[in-house]
């Protein structure tokens, strides 16, 4: 087995650029690589503007220290970088040296800052393939960003008839798609899951995977000035279009933050509802992303899902596929497996509602009975009632609703499932 590559990331002060390089290879390289950070003029302190912005990628800089490099004087390393500050580390020993040219973000913008992040990360995953650093799950992650980031300045939107019908195919109507920036719309979704959230004003509500906003928009108007609408997404690109679209939108209550669902830059239980619109089904680890749902709901919080999971394995070389991940096909699990996950990270009520047999597309939900249906004869984002993941005192609003005749729409919705035809199919289990 090769001996894992040393990197050694130098700037003057290492308090920037360096601290986070070396943040961004462990990231991306795991255990795969070893990643060291020093300055050559140490200011003994981080950045706290670097500090934030490794947060929004979940990565915690507070534990880091603002290093020299006497420490480092005769170690060898595969590679020695230097971010543009002159120093050439001449005590250290590498089989490469490369200098990135980096501007010093120090006295930067928030926002200008964030884009000397976005650089340095380039750079990193671009360094990491030159060594040799294998990792598949770092692979997907940087080919999913990649993609959707050229997504993001492909021109989609609802002025597009073909997009347009996407959104309304899977939930969304006219008027709500007429309320949002037309480029908050480019076709992505699988579902509706404001409608599933039952979104109610002063709540705090995060979208997984919030691309140009469209969700998180729509939430926006649900919870009002006094609640919050958060996007989570790991692509900048997105980030910059989603942060455009609710400029236009005036939505003040609306934020947007760069991380991975798997890593969430908020506290624990700081959050009423998390939604996620056909986003897990890329994640590498769902699990990861099951449990940190979980940490971040308040007691009582809830979660709705629309996704792509199966009813049948996929045909042999789909789930090796690459562009079938992106596309969100080769990540999906079975329905029962996504059930266990979502049970295992601490949901006390599961239920998973197909609408139809083929492509399955699905709500988990935190609640006990469905209020609304989907419509679309495939496995569609169904709006269902909030579940209960860790029962509080709380104010009832979340709780159960109690025993008794069943809203008019499930009533219709059960009996056009005994119609023949149509496979009825439905789960529910408690903890």
């Amino acid at each position: 087995m090769s001996p894992k590559p040393r990197i050694i990331f130098v700037c003057v002060e290492n308090s920037n650029r360096s601290q986070m390089a070396e943040a961004l290879a462990r990231l991306y390289g795991g255990d795969r690589v070893e990643a060291f950070r020093s300055g050559s003029q140490p200011s003994g302190r981080i950045n706290p503007k670097a500090v934030e912005a490794m947060r929004e990628v979940g990565y915690d800089l507070t534990t880091h220290t603002s290093k020299g490099l006497d420490g480092f004087n005769g170690q060898q390393f595969a590679a020695a970088v230097t971010m543009g500050c002159g120093d050439d580390c001449p005590l250290v020993h590498a089989d490469r040296r490369v200098d990135w040219q980096i501007p010093d973000p120090r006295d930067m913008a928030p926002d200008e800052f964030r884009r000397v992040r976005d650089l340095i990360a380039q750079k990193v995953r671009e360094l990491l393939a030159d060594l040799g650093v294998p990792g598949p799950a770092g692979d997907v992650v940087s080919a999913v960003r990649e993609k959707y980031g050229q997504v993001a300045g492909a021109g989609l939107s609802s002025d597009r008839a073909g997009v347009r019908a996407v959104a309304e195919a899977f939930g969304s109507s006219a008027a709500a798609l007429g309320s949002t920036p037309a480029e908050a719309n480019m076709g992505l979704s699988c579902g509706n899951p404001t409608a599933t959230a039952n979104l109610r004003p002063g709540e705090v509500v995060v979208d997984l995977g919030c691309g140009g906003g469209l969700d998180v928009l729509l939430a926006a108007k649900k919870v009002g000035p006094e609640g919050r609408a958060i996007g989570i997404d790991m692509t900048p690109d997105m980030l910059a279009l989603a942060r455009r679209n609710a400029a236009k939108a005036g939505a003040a209550n609306a934020e947007f933050h760069q991380a991975t669902i798997d890593r969430l830059p908020l506290p624990d239980a700081s959050v009423d509802c998390v939604i996620t619109n056909c986003v897990i089904n890329p994640a590498p680890d769902k699990a990861a992303v099951f449990r940190e749902v979980a940490r971040v709901l308040k007691p009582g919080g809830w979660l709705a899902v629309s996704d792509i999971a199966l009813i049948k394995p996929l045909p042999p070389g789909v789930g090796d596929d690459l562009m079938a991940y992106i596309g969100c096909i080769a990540g999906a699990i079975p329905v029962e497996d996504y059930r266990a996950g979502l049970t295992a990270a601490g949901f006390a009520a599961v239920e998973l509602v197909p609408t139809g047999t083929p492509m399955p597309r699905w709500t988990a939900s935190r609640g006990v009975a469905p209020r609304a249906w989907g419509r679309r004869r495939r496995w569609a984002g169904c709006r269902c009632d909030r579940r209960v993941l860790h029962p509080g005192p709380g104010d009832g609003r979340h709780a159960p609703r109690a025993a008794g005749r069943p809203p008019a729409a499930v009533r219709r919705e059960r009996l056009r499932r005994q119609r023949p035809g149509v496979r009825r199919q439905s789960g529910l289990t408690s903890g």
